[in-house]
């Protein structure tokens, strides 16, 4: 007499692993304050700018000192800029595979919360251009939530909340902003006099200057904000997961 074998059931997925993310934090917080660092200078840039202009158009600085000067600022932006390329590269990346680890910790720390999205489109979410805007909040509030299994989160959640509306903010006022200050054309007589077109000019820059200290302001602000909110979870995480360490 045979015995038929028993089928196999369906195959299980592997239940996630953790990660620790306390060293992933720590580099995400030190590239994210080099990068604003970074960004500050270039925007804070801008009130030279304006201040060279105005010694150009009340006749302190004549036309060719003035343009010599004002292509010499441009290139001497562009090494600025360079070293931020890969300090933005660097940042991105660290704290992303940080979201990823952070999310799948907190899964495993809370198998039972309701995430609305999983640790492979919490990474997608938070790099896909404009929806990025509306995803990122949710998905950072239920990393917080499912950090803390045993106690609310409520202050991690509004930490959350206030680093989303900075960012909200500042992109908004970037948007609006941007057009308020259109580039002016300078006149100049043969003599090399400058005839038209200097105030103009000097009010669009100092409008750029403004703008561009608000916006240098709101990016310290988030990236603050934001640091201080993966350290928590960090530290949260491995409190939990790897208390050994």
């Amino acid at each position: 007499m045979t015995t038929a074998p028993v089928p196999a059931g369906p195959a299980h997925p592997a239940a996630p692993y953790p990660r620790s993310v306390n060293g992933l934090g720590t580099a995400a917080a030190v590239l994210l304050g080099l990068t604003a660092l970074a960004f500050l200078a270039l925007f804070l840039g801008s009130w030279s700018d304006y201040q060279l202009l105005s010694d150009h158009v009340n006749g302190r600085v004549g036309e060719e000192a003035y343009w010599e000067s004002y292509r010499g600022r441009i290139w001497s932006s562009v090494l600025p800029t360079l070293l931020a390329i890969p300090l933005v590269i660097a940042a991105g990346i660290s704290w992303m595979t940080w979201l990823h680890r952070a999310r799948t910790n907190a899964g495993v720390l809370s198998p039972h919360y309701p995430f609305r999205y999983s640790p492979g489109f919490s990474v997608v979410g938070m790099i896909v251009p404009f929806a990025n805007l509306w995803w990122s909040r949710p998905i950072l509030e239920d990393v917080c939530r499912g950090s803390s299994p045993h106690a609310p989160a409520d202050d991690l959640v509004r930490l959350v909340r206030t680093w989303w509306g900075i960012v909200i903010a500042s992109t908004v006022v970037s948007i609006v902003g941007q057009p308020l200050f259109p580039i002016r054309t300078l006149t100049y007589a043969p003599d090399g006099t400058l005839v038209d077109g200097g105030r103009e000019a000097l009010s669009s820059f100092f409008g750029v200057a403004v703008l561009n200290t608000v916006l240098a302001i709101a990016f310290a602000a988030s990236i603050a904000v934001f640091a201080t909110i993966v350290r928590r979870v960090s530290a949260l995480q491995t409190a939990q997961l790897f208390p050994a360490r």
